[in-house]
């Protein structure tokens, strides 16, 4: 039900962000000409926030509803170490931004299918005095919808603000530990480490990205 709320919502802002743009026309004597805007087509470039981390952003500018369509994808990795635990993230993203004006920059609005890729590896002393090590892999699949803003010509400047609706995330898991070095084997339930902005239903975004435009 949220899900659905969310994506009516999603079409309503971008509804009304159509309707209140004024079309502008010229006209000359016997003849009207429609002059299509200048516009940088492609864009390459990085994004740092959540959940993106660090990593690169991809997005192109088509000519659908009057260059207002642009497909993105993109892509991070980063790992997160500790005494404990170490965590192997690595984030793709593909969707499409949907501007408000038709240069191909401006504010937009966005929705896109995420995908959260964690390897989470667990240390712990075993009751034989051994260490041991078990690792669990962990996908959190994203439905997002975003707002944003894109300035600049050549050199853009772009920030992002919206949420990601997942299935619920688990809070625990239960692995088998391996001693290093040795056979002995335990099984024991882990808390799932704290990720940036993931919560237990869904994912914070908030990104601020720059890149060139060609």
């Amino acid at each position: 039900m949220m899900k659905k709320l969310l994506l009516a919502i999603f079409i309503a802002f971008v509804t009304i962000g159509f309707a209140q743009e004024v079309d502008q026309k010229e006209e000359t004597q016997g003849t009207v000409d429609s002059i299509a805007p200048s516009i940088k087509r492609f864009s390459v470039g990085f994004k740092i926030g959540v959940p993106n981390i660090a990593g690169l952003s991809l997005e192109g500018v088509t000519p659908l509803l009057n260059n207002r369509v642009a497909p993105f994808v993109d892509f991070s990795s980063f790992d997160v170490k500790d005494a404990e635990t170490e965590i192997g993230l690595s984030y793709t993203e593909f969707g499409a931004n949907v501007y408000f004006g038709n240069k191909g920059k401006g504010a937009y609005a966005g929705i896109g299918f995420g995908n959260l890729s964690t390897d989470l590896t667990f240390y712990e002393d075993l009751d034989g005095g051994g260490l041991g090590k078990g690792t669990r892999g962990l996908d959190i699949k994203s439905t997002n919808l975003k707002f944003g803003i894109k300035t600049g010509e050549r050199f853009y400047f772009r920030f992002e603000v919206g949420y990601g609706l997942t299935s619920k995330i688990p809070e625990n898991i239960t692995l088998t530990l391996k001693e290093i070095g040795g056979s002995e084997t335990n099984e024991e339930t882990f808390e799932v480490p704290t990720i940036p902005g993931v919560g237990t239903n869904g994912i914070l975004i908030g990104n601020f990205g720059f890149g060139l435009s060609f």
